[in-house]
């Protein structure tokens, strides 16, 4: 037990954790990618890298400087699309410099053989104006720079520029929720139909049917063989006039396995099928 009669928990070390950005346009890549430029085009006269976590705990060891990167906020523009939420994201990020030689003798020409702020403020500009961290955002532009502090125990000249970009901020996309198609048919609208003049046809089965071997019928007529007789639908038979089925009705005129005319009108009838295979409910079509 520790002092205060609380139990001892010995630390026990974090095996940390990773993160994987979710796009190219989220913070960290876009910011590693400045870092990258950057490095390419100063690397080798100042240190470059992502402003520390911790900037109190930071010491300049580079003997000329460092140059560090930080996202410091965005600004979001008015929704451009009724259905969704988009709108253009305005990103900056400032470019700190600690830099121990400002560039300058007092009063002549520029001191030492190494760069100073000024150079390495140039250096920057040239390096990110005009450089586009993603093809989903702008080319950047410099929005600002300016002095900010002379650290006068470290012997640093503190400097930022503050560069942009533009992109976009777009809600998540999820798909609706609808059933999965896997078959269905389709008719022309306003299109032609066929008219079938009366055929003999006989019903089989119990009590009776009779398949035309069209869909989505229209006009339907039955008559007795001898066409002295017209049978109604709902007392003598009824009629499934999407499958083109006639079903005899055993309490109506229709006797058993009768044969009798039938003349009705068809359409066009497009079948659609998902192709899913032996899997129809998970189409690969």
């Amino acid at each position: 037990m520790a002092g205060g009669g609380y139990p001892f928990i010995p630390d026990i070390q974090w095996p940390g954790q990773t993160f994987d950005p979710p796009t190219l346009l989220d913070i960290t890549s876009i910011e590693a990618e400045i870092v990258a430029q950057l490095k390419l085009a100063l690397g080798n006269v100042v240190d470059v890298a992502h402003f520390p976590d911790k900037p109190e705990a930071y010491r300049l060891t580079h003997r000329i400087g460092t140059v560090l990167v930080m996202y410091t906020g965005a600004e979001y523009g008015k929704i451009l699309d009724t259905g969704h939420v988009v709108q253009e994201r305005t990103m900056e990020f400032v470019i700190g410099m600690r830099i121990r030689d400002l560039g300058w003798a007092y009063g002549g020409p520029p001191s030492g053989t190494s760069p100073g702020a000024y150079q390495i403020i140039e250096g920057i500009r040239l390096a990110l104006i005009g450089f586009q961290p993603s093809t989903g955002c702008t080319r950047m532009m410099p929005k600002s720079e300016r002095f900010v502090d002379r650290d006068k125990e470290g012997g640093v000249w503190v400097y930022e520029i503050v560069f942009v970009t533009r992109t976009m901020s777009v809600e998540s996309y999820e798909p609706p929720k609808y059933p999965l198609f896997t078959h269905g048919t389709a008719l022309e609208e306003g299109g032609q139909t066929f008219q079938v003049q009366f055929g003999l046809f006989t019903f089989t089965g119990s009590p009776g049917t009779i398949t035309l071997g069209q869909s989505y019928v229209s006009a339907l007529v039955v008559k007795s063989q001898n066409l002295l007789t017209v049978y109604v639908v709902g007392i003598d038979y009824t009629a499934d006039l999407v499958n083109g089925i006639i079903t005899r009705i055993t309490t109506g005129g229709i006797s058993p396995a009768a044969t009798v005319a039938v003349s009705y009108g068809y359409a066009d009838v497009v079948t659609a099928l998902a192709s899913g295979g032996s899997v129809p409910f998970a189409p690969n079509n």
